[in-house]
């Protein structure tokens, strides 16, 4: 049992899986004979624009989105006796 927490065996970091190199290969042979036989002067408008809204993602990728995080300070001051201050007092330290 490996309780070392390295790995041993298996594929290096970054070799790519041959079955799945193999899957995109077929697959992209199958797309390029499928888009080359396309007659795209026989398409309709329509079917043209479902033809590049579906090519786009795979030419263009998508801008990532940057997430913006605002640091907001703020201060916790403990009050043991309500007494010990004015009604201003409280009334200021709830406003703030």
């Amino acid at each position: 049992m490996n309780t070392t927490g390295k790995k041993f065996g298996g594929r290096q970091k970054g070799t790519p899986n041959k079955l799945n190199s193999k899957i995109k290969d077929k697959l992209s042979d199958i797309i390029s004979d499928a888009i080359s036989s396309l007659d795209i002067e026989d398409m309709t408008k329509a079917e043209r624009l479902k033809l590049i809204q579906l090519g786009l993602p795979y030419i263009i990728t998508k801008p990532q989105q940057e997430e913006i995080q605002e640091q907001q300070n703020f201060t916790i001051e403990i009050i043991d006796r309500l007494s010990d201050y004015s009604d201003k007092q409280l009334d200021n330290a709830i406003k703030n």
